[in-house]
């Protein structure tokens, strides 16, 4: 736990090693949609992804937690969530997705090898 009685951040994984926190459907899904913007509904979110509020709530802890996104809570009448990615998160998502593209060109054969 950190001071702040959350979770510790996840470790890194190895390099060349996929995150296995990010690598399921919801949080790979939720992360694909805030890569490219800056912020983001919890409304956009949750029908773009096709879940629950509860679902996708549970989902964002999980993020938040592991100090991959920001979430911001507008007061008010019509008040919304919004939600964006830390520095820390955009960090992994690029670093998962850099080896994903890897995996991917190695079962295409066409990563580089190394000479023997």
């Amino acid at each position: 736990m950190t001071p702040a009685g959350r979770p510790a951040p996840a470790a890194p994984p190895r390099p060349g090693a996929i995150d296995e926190f990010l690598h399921t459907p919801a949080r790979l899904s939720v992360m694909s949609l805030l890569a490219p913007a800056d912020w983001v509904t919890f409304a956009y979110l949750r029908d773009s992804i096709g879940t629950s509020d509860s679902a996708l709530s549970k989902q964002l802890s999980a993020l938040e937690a592991a100090g991959y996104l920001e979430l911001r809570k507008e007061r008010g009448r019509g008040g919304s969530t919004r939600v964006r990615l830390t520095a820390d998160g955009r960090t992994s998502f690029d670093r998962y997705l850099v080896t994903l593209e890897a995996l991917v060109a190695r079962s295409r054969g066409s990563a580089e090898r190394p000479s023997s």
